[in-house]
């Protein structure tokens, strides 16, 4: 019997590796997405289950978050009473874009546009400029009331903000759903008026019932020495927060610490 022949070694070719530099770029793009839906998610909702889930669910988590969050994190603003994005993306390309509408046609809504992207951008001075006029022709343009006592609060000067938002409080108290209010409050506590800061959220708190009122109305009780019924109002919100808006549900991480130490 003849013995098999046998077969000649088939040299394979050697597949190819991407070199070291590739993978850690790779890894480091992955960890520098994942921390940043982490710390969005943290700037939103405080320690929440969201840190978790993006935490200890790799890379799934992360993306999650993304694909549910994507338009707020590339886009929002103070005109629509949201936040930037994280780093401020596109936050340049919509100034650009409001510059060149507001020079087609310099209108009342134009300046309040890019007024709020350069509120937004930290250009206090340039929303200044753009709102100072409105409320010079119009004295009951409350809009730019709102939006220049914001600048005065960021620029330390509750008193100047105070000016604007006295005006807001007497002719359209309600404005933005309670925000114009609260920043009056605002002012009022940082002016040490807290008797009226604490009674303006007391009012305010009744008449907008969410976390974002409450949580402010209870951190002024407590820091005013009436711990137990700022404790009273956390425990109420926390039972009564099932539909609270997105928006509003880091206060209730933050009520939840606040209750803690008033234990």
């Amino acid at each position: 019997m003849e013995a098999p022949l046998e077969s000649e070694p088939v040299e394979l070719e050697p597949g190819y590796y991407a070199p070291w530099w590739a993978h850690e770029a790779v890894y480091l793009l992955y960890l520098g997405f994942m921390i940043w839906m982490l710390v969005d998610s943290i700037r939103r909702y405080g320690l929440s289950y969201w840190a978790f889930v993006i935490f200890f669910f790799q890379p799934l988590g992360a993306l999650v978050y993304f694909v549910l969050h994507v338009k707020s994190l590339f886009r929002g603003g103070l005109a629509a009473g949201g936040g930037k994005g994280l780093f401020g993306l596109g936050l340049k390309a919509r100034i650009r874009k409001a510059e060149q509408a507001l020079r087609m046609a310099d209108t009342p809504a134009a300046r309040e546009e890019l007024a709020g992207l350069y509120y937004e951008a930290g250009r206090l001075q340039d929303c200044e400029r753009l709102l100072a006029p409105l409320v010079e022709q119009e004295d009951g343009n409350y809009e730019a009331r709102y939006h220049l006592g914001l600048c005065r609060l960021a620029a330390g000067d509750p008193q100047g903000a105070l000016v604007h938002l006295e005006k807001v409080m007497a002719g359209e108290k309600k404005l933005r759903f309670g925000r114009a209010w609260l920043r009056y409050a605002e002012c009022l506590h940082r002016l040490g008026r807290t008797g009226e800061a604490v009674e303006e959220l007391r009012k305010l708190h009744r008449a907008y019932p969410r976390p974002l009122t409450e949580f402010a109305y209870a951190k002024a009780l407590a820091e005013s020495g009436a711990r137990e019924q700022a404790r009273q109002v956390l425990e109420e919100m926390l039972e009564t927060s099932g539909q609270a808006p997105a928006e509003d549900r880091r206060y209730l991480s933050e009520g939840k610490a606040l209750l803690r130490s008033l234990a």
